[in-house]
């Protein structure tokens, strides 16, 4: 739900600070001559990571550690590659791990910043798609919340696949699909939906929804709204009280344009849903 920009190193660069890492030198030959190519190997990765096919890529099941994945390698032996010799401490890879984890600031892309960054996530799973487990356009920065919603799981179908915050399209992150309503209550209630422009197509609609309950966010941009909302109707009751219901709401929507946030964000879908409701702003609560 935020763009990123791609790492500034490539995978000839990781796959070789990774293979230092190892301490046999008879097993970083092996590496080094069955990935003799790595630039071909991220040259289709990224290809179809921009064509958003990625769901079509070879995929192994979970377990079968021992199939042959390319060349000579198995799937343990690449998957390794990751978890022993480049998120490891201590390790020379390490350093670019951590570079890739900086790169968001903090905040997690999938979720629109609700989380901080604790973690990469392999956007398309090293349990199924090893050969990309240290494919620096194939990590992303990430929340340990949305890095436990996902799991291992990745979708067979484009309509599936959620948003990839280094490849699609500009306007998955340029423009507003997340909606959001009050429910009447005591306290208000925000309600979060996805309502994706009309002139998207059919694919790109099932994948923001697809995004949206992959990760869980009409859950948790609710459990954010309901707490900020009594500090947005304290306000209301304090410094803004005896405002008309047109300036109180003038007051909502300014709140929600000045944001720096992504135009996704929970907080400003929901200023901009108070600030068009009328119950709400024509009442102190």
């Amino acid at each position: 739900m935020r763009r990123l920009a791609l790492p500034n190193f490539d995978f000839s660069t990781a796959l070789a600070e990774t293979i230092n890492g190892i301490g046999n030198k008879i097993i970083q030959e092996k590496y080094r001559n069955q990935l003799a190519n790595p630039a071909t190997i991220e040259k289709y990765f990224q290809n179809n990571a921009k064509a958003a096919t990625l769901y079509n890529l070879p995929r192994v099941d979970n377990g079968n550690d021992d199939v042959i994945i390319y060349g000579n390698l198995k799937k343990i032996e690449l998957t390794k590659l990751y978890t022993q010799y480049f998120s490891a401490t201590g390790k020379p890879a390490r350093r670019l791990y951590d570079q890739i984890k900086v790169t968001s600031n903090g905040k997690c892309p999938f979720c629109g910043d609700i989380g901080h960054v604790r973690t990469l996530d392999h956007y398309a799973p090293k349990a199924n798609f090893p050969l990309y487990s240290v494919m620096p356009g194939n990590l992303i920065p990430c929340c340990r919340d949305c890095n436990t919603e996902k799991l291992d799981a990745f979708s067979t179908t484009l309509e599936g696949q959620t948003l990839n915050p280094y490849f699609d399209d500009e306007k998955f992150f340029n423009e507003k699909w997340v909606a959001a309503k009050v429910i009447k209550n005591n306290p208000p209630v925000v309600e979060y939906y996805v309502s994706p422009p009309v002139d998207w197509p059919h694919s790109d609609k099932k994948r923001v929804d697809a995004h949206f309950t992959e990760y869980g966010l009409v859950e948790r941009f609710s459990v954010e709204a309901a707490a900020a909302l009594p500090e947005v109707i304290a306000t209301r009751k304090g410094i803004l009280r005896g405002s008309s219901p047109q300036d109180y709401a003038e007051y909502l929507y300014e709140v929600s344009n000045n944001l720096n946030l992504p135009i996704n964000n929970w907080r400003r879908v929901m200023f901009s849903c108070l600030a068009e409701d009328l119950w709400f702003c024509s009442h102190e609560h």
